[in-house]
């Protein structure tokens, strides 16, 4: 069973990034706001938080904060 995360709270990209092909909302600093995005690392380790259908990266954006998705009802 995987552990509980609290899910009320935005987390900073300099205090933790989410998993490699975790889903979550990302929050930008005047560019969306928020998008539903996919976080991944390029080829070269850098964290990309993209588009679900933008997995080159292109379109990518640097997020500023990320909140995992809430649990399903």
């Amino acid at each position: 069973m995987k552990p509980k995360r609290k899910t009320t709270e935005w987390v900073s990209v300099k205090d933790r990034l989410p998993m490699v092909a975790e889903q979550v909302i990302a929050h930008y600093q005047g560019v969306y706001c928020r998008r539903l995005v996919t976080f991944y690392t390029d080829i070269d380790g850098h964290p990309h938080f993209g588009c679900l259908n933008e997995p080159d990266g292109k379109g990518s954006q640097p997020a500023t904060h990320w909140h995992p998705l809430p649990p399903l009802p």
